[in-house]
């Protein structure tokens, strides 16, 4: 079961790394953990999934520790959290535009079925222990640090609740809304 379960995490996260084996996932199917270590993210799909701007670009961005908590009988009303513990990005300006070329993500927009999968996917809660950006561009260079991130899903209220609280379906639109803080 352990394997089946590596195999569909290794099949969704190397779209977002580069150096991810199946030697490299620790997990524990019957705990619902997991954890990765030394992760190196992939910059193009990084650039992408935040939408920078086309004169600046990620040239490198890694992860020390990731962990992940799975209650897996209450998948329904219990996020998975995800922690990260130590993100460094390095960022550059760039005098030539980066083409805005086909996204390397997956899109809701295809007109596809939002099953279980997805509403567990978006439920996920992520903590981030610190993040440091370093900035370079040819006028000067900066850097900064966040510590103690959290992204959670929450009632419309914006309030704690359970996951099947955090989304609304819109009628009239056939959309999906979520509801997500960073506290």
């Amino acid at each position: 079961m352990a394997g089946l379960i590596k195999n569909q995490i290794l099949k969704h996260l190397t779209k977002f790394a580069k150096n991810v084996s199946p030697d490299s996932v620790n997990i524990s199917a019957m705990r619902g953990e997991g954890s990765l270590c030394n992760l190196e993210l992939n910059e193009e799909v990084l650039t992408d999934l935040l939408e920078l701007p086309t004169w600046l670009r990620i040239t490198k961005a890694t992860v020390n520790r990731v962990n992940l908590k799975i209650s897996w009988t209450k998948l329904k009303s219990v996020p998975v959290v995800v922690s990260l513990d130590d993100v460094h990005v390095v960022m550059e300006s760039s005098e030539t535009l980066r083409s805005q070329g086909q996204s390397l993500l997956p899109s809701y927009a295809s007109g596809g079925k939002y099953g279980y999968t997805e509403k567990v996917i978006d439920g996920i809660t992520v903590n981030i222990n610190s993040v440091t950006i370093n900035f370079n561009s040819h006028a000067f260079n900066a850097s900064f640090s966040l510590s103690r991130i959290v992204l959670e899903s929450t009632s419309p209220a914006w309030q704690k609740a359970d996951l099947r609280m955090s989304r609304l379906k819109d009628p009239e639109r056939g959309e999906i809304l979520m509801f997500k803080e960073l506290p």
